[in-house]
């Protein structure tokens, strides 16, 4: 049965990607998706209504021919595999209680002006809704710093839905430019190896996805029937290493995360990875009372590249909160500074321990 997104047949195209067994969860949250992701039934009259009292046709759109505007389908793909042409997202981080951006978010704005500056991306890519309620999203507040710290307008890309990494990536897919075939991470030194992970999981089933919907479909005239993928680049930034415990809250539980020392940050990234919590929240019900609107749960045990990306993140995680165990200061500038101990992109190769519970354990102060 043919995909086709239109106002009258939204859940039947739905019910069309969503394996059975994912089951009513799946489905709610896949309904919540596409009323989010693409444009409403009523807002398409909402405009065909102005257009009409500004002198336009006077007929009115009844919908839209997603036949022509979904950009999903492998021909229509917006990327181009092996292009060099590149676009970067910064991914968030939730911001301070008083709304304003922590120092994370002012270091991965200066390396999007970097890559900007330098010709490596031709568009940037802010990510992040207001998981922290502060009243305005991550995204929007980025973009004025990105302005503040001399990123034209007209070079950013604003995606305010996204709650979660693994949002981030899947509603980018929709933003990206035709021709593209590169896409840079920007994110920080403790968050890089958990981003990628998720990034590459969520992008492989995509490609997965539309691969096993499209290729019986007669307009798909490629004879490989590989949808074309994304080379993932990874822009780390290093944060503020302090050696002055005083000014963490890491034993303070109802603290926000930014008090958290650079140490803890690391550390919690590795048990994200280490205990399966990440694997886990991609496939089943959500793990917070946040209303997620991940449209597609992932099982990543189908990936075919799962045993080696996986291990890989977690070599690299490993490494990371190696590195990092010894900045107990939060990574906001401030206090004394420590030599940054970590070479930037981490490897993803193991040297050390094996066992991750064993990589900078939580001390008490």
């Amino acid at each position: 049965m043919q995909v086709r997104f239109q106002s009258d047949s939204v859940l039947q195209g739905l019910w069309s990607l969503v394996p059975g067994r994912m089951g009513w969860v799946v489905t709610l949250f896949g309904v919540l998706a596409v009323l989010s992701v693409f444009p409403s039934h009523t807002g398409a009259i909402v405009h065909a209504q102005k257009d009409a009292q500004e002198g336009g046709s006077g007929k009115l759109r009844t919908g839209i021919d997603w036949d022509k505007e979904n950009k999903l389908p492998p021909w229509m793909s917006s990327i181009t595999e092996g292009a060099s042409q590149a676009i970067a997202v910064v991914l968030g981080q939730s911001l301070k209680p008083d709304g304003s951006a922590p120092q994370v978010l002012l270091d991965r704005a200066a390396m999007a002006r970097k890559l900007l500056q330098e010709g490596a991306v031709t568009k940037v890519v802010v990510s992040g809704g207001d998981p922290a309620n502060v009243g305005h999203t991550e995204a929007s507040m980025f973009a004025k710093v990105l302005v503040r710290e001399g990123i034209p307008e007209e070079a950013i890309i604003t995606e305010s839905q996204a709650t979660t990494t693994a949002e981030n990536a899947w509603f980018l897919l929709r933003w990206i430019p035709k021709g593209t075939g590169r896409l840079f991470i920007i994110t920080s030194d403790f968050h890089m190896p958990r981003a990628t992970y998720i990034f590459k999981a969520v992008l492989n089933h995509f490609y997965m996805m539309l691969e096993e919907r499209y290729k019986k479909d007669p307009r798909w005239t490629s004879k490989s029937k590989r949808y074309p993928r994304l080379e993932l680049v990874q822009a780390p930034t290093a944060s503020f290493c302090g050696a002055d415990a005083n000014r963490s809250r890491d034993h303070d539980k109802g603290a926000d995360i930014n008090d958290f020392s650079l140490a803890k940050r690391a550390r919690d990234e590795l048990r994200f990875l280490g205990s399966g919590e990440v694997v886990n929240s991609l496939y089943g019900e959500p793990m917070s009372n946040i209303l997620y609107i991940w449209p597609i749960q992932i099982n990543v045990t189908e990936d075919p590249d799962y045993h080696q990306t996986f291990p890989a993140a977690l070599a690299e995680a490993e490494n990371t909160a190696e590195g990092l165990c010894k900045c107990v200061s939060p990574p906001d500038a401030g206090g004394a500074a420590l030599p940054y101990p970590l070479q930037l992109p981490v490897s993803s190769e193991r040297t050390g321990p094996s066992e991750w519970r064993d990589i900078c354990p939580e001390k008490a102060i």
